[in-house]
């Protein structure tokens, strides 16, 4: 998957048609600190981390290639 730009997340979110609650409830992070991510602001690694494995739970499940932290260009 090529690299995204900040907003990586957000568009990733809307084409597989999930909202930040659904991010929140498989990365146990708060919505605020999702919406941060989205907006290319500083989050933690480990918040990254855990956002990560949430995004990759919901690819597979479409059946779609996971991403890594790179792609997603968190600003950690």
């Amino acid at each position: 998957m090529p690299i995204m730009s900040a907003s990586a997340l957000l568009r990733l979110r809307e084409r597989l048609d999930i909202t930040r609650e659904d991010i929140v409830r498989r990365s146990h992070v708060s919505v605020a600190t999702v919406r941060n991510a989205e907006k290319g602001a500083k989050i933690t690694r480990r918040s990254a981390l855990q956002i990560l494995r949430a995004v990759n739970s919901h690819l597979r499940e479409s059946n779609q290639p996971e991403v890594t932290l790179d792609d997603l260009d968190f600003v950690l």
